[in-house]
């Protein structure tokens, strides 16, 4: 049983690490650098509602198959961390897909009206800007966190 439960801790870091690389480092730019803007945001907005419940998912298998180990093993700082880590993650894609993606786009929305009839909100602007990058910030959170699981993980053989 204990080796199921690491497989699946294992595959859970490991999807959570890979769908963060592949969508920040090769999916997002290919789109930026091949679509038009309308086009870009169509897929963008499509995307990421699903990226984001695979992330959440993700957090709730590894915080199941860590809570799993720590009932076979007992608890031990490894384990708190590693549970704290998906903990981190968990809410992070929560938030992204519950309420920044939605404001998000409501904001883009709102831009796009000003936008056509030629006159943009800058503090509008500036909002969704500061939306924008704290997207970006908390990506790059659940990977930096996703890093730690790895190095957690190998470290002890499984968490």
């Amino acid at each position: 049983m204990g080796s199921l439960i690491e497989y699946l801790h294992a595959l859970a870091v490991a999807i959570l690490v890979g769908k963060v690389v592949l969508l920040s480092f090769v999916v997002a730019p290919i789109l930026a650098k091949t679509l038009e803007r309308e086009s870009f945001g169509s897929v963008v907005r499509r995307l990421f509602p699903a990226y984001y419940l695979l992330g959440m998912g993700t957090a709730g298998v590894g915080l199941a198959s860590a809570s799993g180990l720590g009932i076979l093993r007992g608890l031990s700082p490894t384990l708190l961390v590693v549970g704290g880590s998906w903990l981190i993650v968990l809410a992070a894609e929560t938030y992204c897909r519950s309420a920044l993606t939605p404001q998000s786009n409501a904001m883009r929305d709102q831009l796009k009206v000003q936008e056509q009839h030629g006159a943009v909100d800058s503090s509008l602007q500036a909002a969704w800007t500061r939306l924008h990058q704290r997207s970006i910030y908390l990506n790059s959170l659940v990977l930096l966190t996703g890093l730690l699981l790895i190095a957690f993980t190998l470290g002890t053989s499984a968490p």
